[in-house]
């Protein structure tokens, strides 16, 4: 039987990300509606004063709003119901998803891979979770990965603090997964 080690953004990180598409969704459709809420920051902010006239850049402003708030709220649902695996460790070897966001992950075969060790890097005064991995070779790996980042000529530290579950136990399960899949080559000769 196969073993995995998998993990994907956190739901939480994910779930206030698309809250925030909430309040460019209302702003924006209300300045093409009723315009309630922006009249009533208008009487906040101006008083009983009359309210000087809307010009054509608060349409765009307002398309705007619509338009990053509805991605905001798309993506982040859909990454809530069908979350993006950034990390997934298989019998094949080490799948990561550092090409970019609309990318497919990159398959390291477990030759390919010399190391791994978790730990928190420092970011001014905060400590962060992190995994650095060494590879053999880091051809083809991208040059500019997304959420990591080249620390040597073959090693790359990627940024696990929006990661679920947590990855503090990432070494072992993967060093188990390891030996398991080096068992399984050594059985199939």
């Amino acid at each position: 039987m196969a073993q995995t080690v998998e993990f994907e953004k956190s739901a939480v990180k994910v779930w206030l990300l698309a809250l925030l598409g909430v309040p460019f969704l209302l702003i924006g459709v209300d300045y093409f509606l009723e315009q309630k809420l922006i009249g009533r920051f208008g009487d906040l902010i101006y008083g009983a004063e009359e309210l000087p006239a809307f010009e054509p850049r608060d349409t765009i402003i307002a398309a705007l709003c619509i338009i990053v708030g509805s991605v905001l709220v798309v993506w982040g649902l859909k990454e809530l119901v069908f979350p993006k695996k950034v990390f997934v460790a298989d019998s094949e070897g080490i799948h990561l998803a550092v090409a970019g966001p609309f990318q497919p992950a990159i398959l390291v075969p477990w030759d390919g891979f010399l190391a791994m060790e978790y730990e928190e890097i420092d970011d001014e005064g905060d400590a962060y979770p992190a995994v650095r991995i060494e590879f053999a070779q880091r051809s083809g790996l991208p040059d500019h990965p997304w959420g990591a980042r080249w620390v040597g000529s073959a090693e790359l530290l990627i940024d696990t603090s929006d990661w679920s579950p947590p990855t503090t136990g990432i070494v072992e399960s993967l060093s188990q997964l390891r030996e398991s899949a080096d068992g399984e080559v050594k059985d199939d000769q």
